[in-house]
């Protein structure tokens, strides 16, 4: 194999050499069913792609690099992180994929993704890492929060497939693009995926503990952090209640800003979520109204199911 010619090329193409193999095509249903991406995930013969990918199916056509297909089982599937398990039957040409630390990416940060966008198997795009804690509309219409937002380019037929540093560590599941937008991709944080995954992997769900609250990450003004003693310079600003859910009934509002949960500081959307994970029957959530503290205990529940 010829040398690449200039480092960024050669990162590049070790990256793709080594997540490669890992992915795989996904399809079901005849030419009116869905195709996608996945990828292997573990050498028992697990692969993770999207939800979306897979829905209404049982069985998948699993078709691999070097051409070999094989029937999946769906294991479990998961609409709140369009997030889905296939399982194979396990071989020795299985090649798992490695996952890299998704907590520790920055926006900058260089990235691939492969997939079979519109049919065209196992193509490599290139970018970098343009975003963090995204918010956008999932496919039931939910919302998918803590994405992670790139310009590698991402087209129908990538979903599922591996976002992955330069090392070839997966980092991602990408999931969407925005229709119209340029060079706006997302991918599912790949920490989030794993603990999802071993979920619908063991118990063919997953269970989700719920305040009933959507929200974005909101920087502080320093002279309120320093007037309240606040445990950090960043909070969740809540854009919406659901009604009748537990916020609601402790008298959570609109424009609360959330500063802390169980004493643990939150700086996004998703920190509130790994924060309810355990804290079952109910959490002390810190915020300001108004410019005002206040701490109320809110019970925690399961989110109620999503469908697609």
């Amino acid at each position: 194999m010829a040398e690449a010619r200039d480092p960024i090329s050669a990162a590049v193409r070790h990256a793709a050499e080594v997540v490669g193999p890992a992915v795989v095509r996904i399809a079901h249903g005849g030419a009116r069913g869905g195709m996608g991406s996945g990828f292997v995930w573990d050498a028992a013969g697990h692969l993770l792609t999207n939800a979306h990918v897979v829905h209404g199916a049982s069985a998948v056509e699993v078709a691999f690099p070097n051409g070999r297909r094989q029937t999946g089982r769906v294991v479990g599937s998961d609409a709140e992180y369009d997030l889905a398990v296939v399982r194979v039957e396990p071989t020795a040409e299985l090649h798992p994929a490695t996952f890299g630390d998704s907590d520790a990416l920055r926006p900058g940060d260089a990235v691939i993704a492969v997939g079979n966008p519109y049919g065209l198997s196992w193509t490599v795009t290139f970018g970098v890492v343009s975003g963090l804690e995204r918010v956008l509309p999932g496919p039931g219409g939910q919302a998918l929060d803590g994405m992670v937002q790139t310009d590698a380019a991402i087209n129908p037929g990538n979903s599922g497939g591996p976002l992955a540093l330069l090392d070839g560590g997966v980092v991602g599941i990408t999931t969407a693009m925005l229709a119209g937008g340029q060079g706006l991709g997302f991918a599912i944080p790949g920490n989030a995926a794993l603990a999802v995954a071993e979920q619908l992997r063991d118990h063919g769900h997953a269970a989700h503990p719920w305040i009933g609250i959507e929200g974005q990450a909101e920087v502080l003004p320093p002279d309120w952090v320093r007037l309240f003693g606040l445990p950090a310079d960043r909070g969740v600003l809540v854009t919406g209640v659901v009604p009748g859910a537990p916020a609601a009934r402790a008298g959570l509002q609109p424009f609360d800003l959330i500063v802390a949960v169980n004493g643990q500081p939150v700086a996004t959307p998703s920190a509130i979520r790994r924060a309810l994970a355990g804290s079952a029957p109910a959490v002390a959530v810190r915020l300001l109204r108004g410019g005002q503290p206040r701490e109320v205990r809110v019970a925690v529940r399961q989110r109620p199911p999503i469908a697609v």
